[in-house]
């Protein structure tokens, strides 16, 4: 899986939260793609996982943050 494939994996799996919500956590994974460069491409999916997981992550943090509002 390449940074593409990932992100158009996570974008389909964040697809029933909200689209600001969806794009502040799009465009957060794609800052920490471009900090970690090309050549460390591999080595961010696999610290991150699976989009599954990052997807997981990210709406289990959106409901917390909505329970403690």
């Amino acid at each position: 899986m390449n940074r593409a494939q990932f992100m158009e994996q996570l974008k389909k799996l964040l697809s029933d939260i909200s689209e600001e919500e969806r794009q502040e956590a799009l465009d957060y994974y794609e800052s920490y793609f471009d900090d970690a460069g090309e050549e460390q491409e591999a080595e961010v999916i696999r610290e991150l996982g699976s989009p599954g997981k990052v997807a997981a992550i990210i709406k289990e943090d959106l409901r917390s943050k909505r329970l403690e509002a």
